[in-house]
């Protein structure tokens, strides 16, 4: 649960706190808009990264998927369609072996 508001409040402080204190100069954080699905992704990775309990299978299957992931970002630059090719990938490798 704590992984969750780690995650949220990050999303809401890298997503809206620049505008609120900022609003005379908010066209300098415009960047935000474009760079925010690289933090967004960054933080889902640590996210899955460090469970409660290690398992050594679980991880390698995690990591195929985050190489998927990136992969998928890297040639298509379409944020949904990374992040749903590597769920499906790591979720396929999960229920399959």
């Amino acid at each position: 649960m704590l992984e969750i508001l780690t995650g949220a409040l990050a999303n809401a402080l890298t997503r809206f706190l620049p505008f609120v204190f900022f609003k005379k100069h908010a066209d300098k954080f415009i960047f935000l808009k474009d760079e925010f699905p690289v933090v967004l992704l960054t933080i889902l990775t640590f996210y899955i990264l460090f469970p409660q309990e290690l398992d050594l299978n679980d991880l390698k299957y995690k990591l195929i998927a985050i190489i998927t992931t990136i992969a998928i970002h890297l040639a298509f630059r379409r944020f949904l369609l990374s992040i749903f090719v590597g769920s499906f990938a790591y979720i396929y490798l999960a229920n399959r072996f």
